[in-house]
């Protein structure tokens, strides 16, 4: 898919939603839709198909060409909001979110990175409520059971993405050897310091069982580590480890410990 066809992706998704808010009479035209992707270090956005540096966004002449390598499809999800103002009208909305990796030339160099994307469409009028939203169809790694065909064991493929607490990690196996590292860290995360390759877990896989430490990360101070251990399920798409994370002060000293439960998804490729 090339960033001309995801521009007119987004173009048909704002025209089917404005012809179905227009032929509500005296509705207002809602202006919810957004298409964006970030990358991992937060300087490039695509903007609706459109690549910028993000200090750049929708400066003329300032568009970057670039190719999309891979998708993985996260989550997609469609249904319609019920307003009781509208009397009982149905307004059609959908969301998608994504890991593109992508390839361009800037700054004299040819870069190839990871872009996080979130599309959300919402064909609702400004002037009403959403008083009962129905999910219609969901797909993707947390949506629950996928319909396509189960992939390979995506622990033993190695170098395969995963889904954790709103950020795009990496899995690294080599032999019972396992390592989680962020590809597109959350905002929050980036906050605290996580980067693309920033080490989240490392040990090993015993059978079903994983064991070994953990990081735990606050602003302006080194990581803390921990002991987790926990399970893969029986699909090969869920990882699951539980210990006790260290509570960090704002002097950077440990103040206790807390319950602490990682999960990481298969983000299976779309």
């Amino acid at each position: 898919m090339t960033a001309t066809m995801l521009r007119g992706l987004g173009l048909g998704t704002r025209l089917v939603f404005a012809a179905a808010v227009a032929a509500i009479p005296g509705a207002a035209l809602a202006s919810d839709y957004s298409n964006v992707c970030r990358t991992a270090d937060g300087l490039y956005e695509i903007d609706d198909g459109t690549l910028y540096r993000t200090s750049e966004v929708d400066q003329p002449g300032r568009e970057i060409h670039y190719v999309i390598l891979s998708e993985i499809l996260v989550r997609r999800e469609t249904g319609y909001c019920e307003s009781d103002e509208a009397k009982g009208q149905r307004f059609d909305y959908q969301s998608k979110t994504s890991v593109l990796r992508i390839k361009f030339d800037a700054d004299g160099r040819s870069i190839e990175t990871t872009a996080l994307c979130e599309l959300a469409a919402d064909g609702l009028p400004a002037a009403y409520n959403c008083d009962r939203q129905v999910v219609v169809s969901k797909e993707g790694s947390d949506a629950g059971p996928v319909t396509s065909p189960p992939e390979p064991p995506p622990a033993e493929q190695g170098n395969g993405l995963w889904m954790h607490n709103g950020s795009i990690m990496r899995l690294e196996a080599s032999g019972d050897r396992r390592r989680f590292v962020y590809e597109v860290p959350r905002k929050g995360m980036r906050a605290v310091g996580a980067a693309e390759g920033t080490l989240l877990f490392e040990g090993e896989r015993d059978g079903e069982r994983y064991r070994g430490t953990a990081r735990v990360f606050a602003k302006g101070c080194r990581p803390a580590t921990y002991k987790v251990e926990g399970s893969v399920s029986a699909d090969e798409r869920t990882v699951v480890l539980t210990g006790r994370a260290p509570r960090i002060a704002d002097n950077c000293r440990i103040k206790g410990y807390r319950p602490d439960r990682l999960v990481f998804t298969y983000a299976p490729q779309g």
